[in-house]
C-alpha cells in the first residue's frame, strides 16, 4: 500500500481534506462533497454555508487523529506486531497515530470479553464470529473494500463472509498439530489416534515433565481448551459441520479425549504453566516423545530440535476421511466506528493489519540467532515469502494446502455454550484417570529404603503409594508415585 493511497479512495475525501494544510485543497474537497451530496439527495448545498463550521487545521499537530487497535494477545512477540503495523500504517496515514490496547482484562481475543467500544479494530478468534456478528460488533464490508481477497486460503476467507459481505479480514491461522522427531517412523506413520496410542503407549510417566523421550505432552488445563478440543475430536470422528453444540457431551468423543490424557500424564495436561510454549522447550531439551500444540511453539525451540522436527495435523480419532478444523484469527472493524466517523479509516487500517508485507514483518525473525514467530498464515503470498527464508514455512504451507481444512466456528451462542459445558468436559475427561500422579515429598528421598519411609504418608490421601518414586531431574524435588489424582468437580 502506498502513501498516496488516501487520494485514491473516494471514501477518504473528507479525511484527506482534514489532513491537508492547503486551504485551496480543502475548498476543492468541500465542493466535491457538495456535489456528491447533491447527486445523492437532489438538494443543492452551498459551499459558503459549509465553510463557517469547518475548522481548517493550522498545524500538523492539530490535524492529527488516532485509532485504537486491540490485537490478538496470544502470540510469541506481540510487540513485533505493533512495530510492524505502526511502520506500515505511517506510510499510509502519517497523521493518524495508533493506540494499542495491551490489557487482557480489556481484550482477550473474544474468549471472555466483548470488543471494547474504544477499539476501532480488533483481532478475535473467529470461533466467535457468529456471536459478534449477531450482536452487532462487526461492520459489514463490501468485497471491493478487501485488498487481495483472492490471496486468502479458502477456509479462512469463507470463515468471515456472510450473505456476500465480509464481516472481518483473516490475519492468522492455527490448528492442533502433533510434533515429533521426523526420524521416529512409528509416530510418522501413525494416521489415527489408535495407531498413535500404540506407538506412544500409555501411563509411561506420572510427572509434569517426562523423564526422557517418552509419552505425549499437551495442554488440557483450561475450560475453553477442553471444550474446543472436544469439538475438534467430534468433527474428526463424524465430520458434522456446523459443529454440534449439544447440551451434554457425547461419551464417544470423551473416550478419545481420555485416550490422549492416558498417553500423557495428569500433571502435564493440567498444570497451569505461565509459558504457553513450554512443551516445545521441554521437547528441545530431550523430554517427551511427541507433543501437541500450535505451530508458533516452534518459535521457542532450539536449532537442533528444529532440524529434526516433524509435524502433522493431530489425529484425534480413528477416522481419516474428514477434513480437519483450523482456527482463524480475524480483524474486525467495530460498529462504534460508524458513530465516531472513523469507519473508513478503520477499514483501511484493517487491510494494513492483514497485508502481506505487514504480516511478513510481524512473523519474521527480528534478528540473527532468533526464530521467526512460526505463526500460521492465511495468505498464500505470506507463505511464499517466508518459505524462501525459513524452510519450515514451506512445510507449514504444504500442510495447510494438503489438509483442505474447514474453519473452527461456533454459532451465535458460542460463549454461552463453552461456559455451560467446559467444566463438565474437563471433569469427565480427568475422572478415573488410570495412571496415577506424582506428589511432592516433604523432604529429599535418598534411596529406595528411604522412599518406603516417606511415600506411604505422602500418598495416603491419593489412592496409596504405587511403589514408584524419583529424586532425579527434570523433577524439581523428590516425588512419590501415587495411585490417584486430585480430580475436581466442574468449574
Amino acid at each position: 500500500m502506498q502513501a498516496g493511497n488516501c487520494q485514491q479512495r473516494r471514501t477518504d475525501m473528507r479525511r484527506c481534506f482534514r489532513h491537508s494544510s492547503a486551504i485551496r485543497a480543502g475548498l476543492v474537497a468541500l465542493a466535491a462533497q457538495a456535489l456528491s451530496k447533491f447527486r445523492r439527495t437532489g438538494y443543492a448545498v452551498v459551499a459558503s454555508a459549509i465553510l463557517p463550521v469547518v475548522a481548517l487545521p493550522s498545524s500538523a499537530a492539530e490535524a492529527q487523529q488516532s485509532l485504537t487497535v486491540a490485537l490478538y494477545p496470544y502470540v510469541p512477540r506481540i510487540g513485533q506486531f505493533q512495530n510492524a503495523i505502526t511502520t506500515a500504517w505511517s506510510q499510509v496515514q502519517p497523521n493518524v497515530r495508533l493506540k494499542f490496547i495491551n490489557d487482557e482484562s480489556v481484550w482477550d481475543g473474544g474468549y471472555k470479553r466483548n470488543p471494547p467500544a474504544e477499539a476501532d479494530v480488533y483481532v478475535f478468534d473467529a470461533m466467535y464470529f457468529e456471536q459478534f456478528r449477531a450482536n452487532n460488533y462487526l461492520v459489514a464490508m463490501a468485497r471491493n473494500e478487501i485488498q487481495d481477497a483472492a490471496d486468502f486460503l479458502p477456509y479462512a476467507r469463507k470463515a468471515v463472509v456472510a450473505n456476500g459481505k465480509y464481516y472481518a479480514i483473516p490475519q492468522l491461522g492455527c490448528a492442533n498439530i502433533l510434533f515429533y522427531d521426523k526420524n521416529d517412523t512409528v509416530v510418522v506413520n501413525a494416521t489415527t489416534l489408535g495407531q498413535l496410542q500404540t506407538a506412544l503407549n500409555q501411563c509411561t510417566f506420572t510427572s509434569e515433565i517426562p523423564p526422557d523421550r517418552r509419552g505425549l505432552m499437551l495442554d488440557m488445563a483450561g475450560g475453553t481448551t477442553n471444550a474446543t478440543l472436544y469439538l475438534d475430536i467430534a468433527h474428526s470422528a463424524d465430520g458434522i459441520y456446523p459443529l454440534p453444540q449439544a447440551s451434554q457431551p457425547n461419551r464417544d468423543y470423551l473416550v478419545n479425549q481420555k485416550t490422549m490424557l492416558n498417553m500423557s500424564s495428569f500433571w502435564n495436561i493440567t498444570a497451569q504453566n505461565s509459558d504457553p510454549y513450554v512443551r516445545g522447550v521441554w521437547f528441545s531439551q530431550g523430554y517427551g516423545r511427541a507433543f501437541m500444540g500450535f505451530t508458533e511453539t516452534m518459535s521457542r525451540m532450539t536449532p537442533d530440535a528444529l532440524a529434526t522436527i516433524g509435524f502433522k495435523v493431530m489425529p484425534l480419532s480413528n477416522t481419516t476421511t474428514n477434513r480437519p478444523l483450523f482456527y482463524v484469527d480475524a480483524v474486525g472493524v467495530n460498529t462504534t466506528t460508524v458513530e465516531r466517523g472513523t469507519r473508513d479509516l478503520a477499514v483501511q487500517l484493517a487491510n494494513v493489519l492483514t497485508a502481506t508485507d505487514t504480516v511478513v514483518a510481524s512473523f519474521e525473525a527480528p534478528g540473527p540467532n532468533t526464530n521467526p514467530q512460526y505463526l500460521m498464515s492465511v495468505r498464500h503470498s505470506v507463505f511464499h515469502q517466508l518459505g524462501q527464508r525459513y524452510p519450515l514455512y514451506e512445510r507449514m504451507y504444504h500442510l495447510a494446502l494438503s489438509s483442505n481444512p474447514v474453519a473452527f466456528k461456533l454459532n451465535a451462542d458460542a460463549r454461552a455454550w463453552v461456559n455451560s459445558i467446559a467444566g463438565t468436559i474437563r471433569t469427565e475427561v480427568r475422572a478415573n484417570y488410570a495412571c496415577g500422579c506424582d506428589q511432592n515429598a516433604p523432604r529429599p528421598i535418598m534411596n529406595s529404603v528411604d522412599a518406603q519411609n516417606v511415600c506411604p504418608a505422602v500418598c495416603n490421601g491419593h489412592g496409596g503409594w504405587s511403589g514408584q518414586w524419583t529424586n532425579q531431574p527434570p523433577a524439581l524435588r523428590s516425588a512419590c508415585g501415587c495411585a490417584a489424582c486430585p480430580v475436581q468437580g466442574p468449574q
